[in-house]
């Protein structure tokens, strides 16, 4: 089912009063990440089908670069880092990336994560934080940076972390450049 015939259902079924139970998992793959910035549950959807359809460009000049990490780091547990990245080895972007929408203000909050807002426009991240070949924890983000909550942080005391970036530009919700993905980088968090 493509990504627009899954957001027609998940509609239909909300418009009919019959819940939407179901429909955030029918939209991306695996549980639902966090969102920052701009980004929504739309943007999962169409990254994700981008993702289990092998459309995903690896090896560009266009993938996205992780900046101050480097492959086999090790990160300690009492504090969850930021991870930070930019649009490509050779652009550097801005901190609150280029995507502007009504719920994310830099200057009023650091933003929210709500579902079936205004489409986006701009540049999207896509992080994923893989432990033991499992999904640890993911976001959606507009802007150059993300950080993963303490509490589960701490939870991989010991372990590796294996993080996969994503990016794509979107024009209203579609893709317009990629995805593209980044090398892997794997961390390691020390007790």
């Amino acid at each position: 089912m493509s990504v627009k015939s899954r957001l027609f259902v998940c509609g239909a079924v909300t418009v009919l009063g019959l819940g939407t139970t179901g429909c955030h998992e029918a939209m991306g793959v695996g549980p639902e990440p966090a969102y920052e910035g701009c980004a929504t549950d739309e943007n999962w959807a169409t990254i994700d089908d981008y993702i289990t359809s092998a459309r995903v460009q690896t090896g560009s000049v266009s993938a996205p670069a992780f900046t101050g990490l480097q492959n086999g780091m090790s990160l300690p547990s009492s504090a969850a880092p930021t991870f930070k990245f930019q649009p490509s080895a050779t652009l550097a972007g801005t901190p609150n990336g280029d995507a502007t929408c009504p719920q994310f203000q830099p200057a009023r909050r650091a933003g929210i994560g709500v579902a079936h807002l205004a489409a986006v426009s701009g540049q999207v991240y896509d992080l994923h934080f893989d432990v033991g070949g499992a999904q640890g924890y993911r976001v959606l983000t507009t802007r150059q940076s993300a950080s993963v909550p303490l509490t589960t942080w701490q939870s991989w005391k010991g372990k590796s972390v294996t993080l996969t970036l994503y990016t794509a530009r979107l024009l209203n919700n579609d893709v317009k450049e990629g995805p593209f993905q980044a090398p892997a980088l794997s961390v390691t968090v020390t007790p």
